[in-house]
């Protein structure tokens, strides 16, 4: 092989071996992940390109001290920090935050997470606030379904899993105990 199309040969075949690694990252999560159920409080954007998705808000995003534990504040914007949930029936609810990755206990889960931002005086009686997006803050829905999530009315609960990585999927989402189909 010359030296142009060995070059060429293994671009190629870099650029597949990355967009392979992405989507097996994401079913890798999916399939291992530990289940566990989110509330949310969701909103409707769309997306021209991309159509109609619902972005989600989950009460795990925004943080206050004195509600969860805060480890290694203050944080950055940006930062890479790690949530403690604990199973608390329905839902997970945070308990800790982190910039160094916890040991969770058997009925506890740790997942990663970026700062958004964070307000040393911004809550209550002035504790420190932090707010966190996860990556499973947004899923397209079919077109029109949207209005009909963010109705506040309507109880939006999320099928999440987190694999021992700490990374966040979503696995299904429910509007009043039904499953919602989306693409």
């Amino acid at each position: 092989m010359t030296g142009k199309r060995w070059v060429f040969v293994a671009a190629v075949a870099l650029q597949v071996l990355l967009l392979l690694g992405m989507a097996g990252r994401h079913s890798y999560t999916l399939q291992t992940g530990r289940p566990i159920r989110l509330e949310t409080a969701p909103v409707d954007p769309w997306d021209p390109f991309r159509g109609e998705y619902v972005s989600l808000n989950y009460k795990i995003s925004q943080l206050e001290a004195g509600r969860v534990t805060m480890a290694g504040a203050p944080y950055q914007r940006g930062q890479k920090v790690w949530v403690t949930l604990r199973s608390a029936d329905p839902y997970w609810i945070a308990v800790a935050v982190s910039s160094r990755r916890p040991q969770a206990s058997g009925n506890e889960v740790a997942v990663q997470g970026t700062v958004q931002w964070y307000y040393p005086d911004a809550g209550p009686a002035g504790r420190p606030q932090v707010f966190i997006r996860y990556g499973i803050e947004q899923f397209y829905v079919p077109e029109g379904e949207g209005p009909e999530l963010e109705d506040r009315r309507h109880q939006v609960d999320v099928d999440a899993v987190v694999d021992r990585f700490g990374r966040a999927a979503v696995k299904r989402v429910w509007v009043d105990g039904k499953e919602v189909q989306w693409r």
